[in-house]
């Protein structure tokens, strides 16, 4: 990931999200990070004013410019991701639709916790047994 300081990054709870052309998506509610390396790797963001629905968004090649967040993906892209609701983990099925949707590569961790070579089909589900989720949610 580059683009922002990696330290930061927490601190951009709150902030308006704008797509790669500078329209709004929402407010960056929350983050999830990647287990192994402890990166951030998803925005959480609220889209809509009176919306209750959020919206996972990749932070990869994403900047920081004042109160603003501007992630490289279009606004109707970004509101088409699947509908997930975050609460604290995520299945390796629903990382992988993530994935797919925004058209990153995907390799769930192994059961045993060690990194898999296993990459996410192009359906809907993760036919890997031994896959385990590799995202989880931002606490500190």
């Amino acid at each position: 990931m580059s683009g922002y300081d990696i330290d930061d990054v927490p601190n951009w709870r709150g902030r308006d999200v704008v797509d790669r052309h500078g329209r709004p998506v929402g407010v960056l509610t929350d983050l999830y990070v990647d287990e192994a390396s402890g990166q951030p790797e998803w925005a959480v963001v609220k889209t809509g004013l009176f919306s209750h629905r959020v919206t996972f968004v990749p932070l990869s090649q994403a900047t920081s410019h004042g109160m603003q967040v501007q992630v490289a993906y279009d606004q109707g892209h970004i509101h088409d991701a699947p509908n997930i609701d975050p609460e604290g983990h995520l299945s390796a099925e629903e990382e992988a639709g993530l994935y797919r949707h925004y058209g990153l590569e995907y390799a769930p961790a192994s059961a045993s916790g060690a990194d898999s070579e296993f990459i996410a089909p192009a359906t809907d589900r993760v036919e890997d047994v031994t896959a385990s989720p590799r995202l989880r949610r931002h606490t500190s």
